[in-house]
């Protein structure tokens, strides 16, 4: 009798842990498209029927500074992945990666660069005429440590 109802408990355990884990998984992504600006389609993705919030309605635009310079600057097929992720998920770590991967890059071609400034976009739309406008999701500057740059 035991034997039968330690057998039925883990059949009922095995049966509910995909569903913690699918709730689990809802939840996370509900909470860090809330706080984080993580697309609908992103994290589990329960938000892509409801929205037209993907990647491709997002972008990203990046700016360096340097005394005598302030531009923005294309993103390169070099940077594309790291501002998808960014766009995407325009969280700190997301946005560090990028701006360090154009701090990298800009020194490479021996540019200065003393601030890297990035803005994630998305595009909304108006629901009585369905106007496209653009909305900024988040705007990120990354200061470069000039004095251990020096050191090097």
């Amino acid at each position: 009798m035991t034997t039968e109802i330690h057998g039925a408990a883990r059949q009922r355990w095995r049966t509910l842990l995909p569903v913690a884990l699918l709730l689990t998984v809802a939840c996370a992504q509900v909470i860090l498209t809330r706080t984080a600006g993580l697309s609908p389609w992103k994290g589990g993705g329960f938000g892509m029927f409801s929205t037209t919030d993907d990647a491709g309605r997002r972008s990203v635009r990046v700016f360096v500074s340097a005394p005598g310079r302030s531009e923005e600057i294309a993103i390169t097929p070099s940077l594309e992945e790291a501002a998808v992720r960014a766009a995407v998920l325009p969280g700190g770590r997301q946005l560090t990666h990028l701006a360090r991967r154009v701090l990298e890059r800009e020194r490479r071609y021996g540019r200065p660069v003393e601030a890297v400034r990035v803005e994630t976009w998305r595009i909304e739309y108006a629901p009585d005429t369905l106007a496209a406008t653009s909305r900024l999701v988040r705007d990120f500057a990354y200061r470069v440590d000039t004095t251990a740059a020096a050191r090097r």
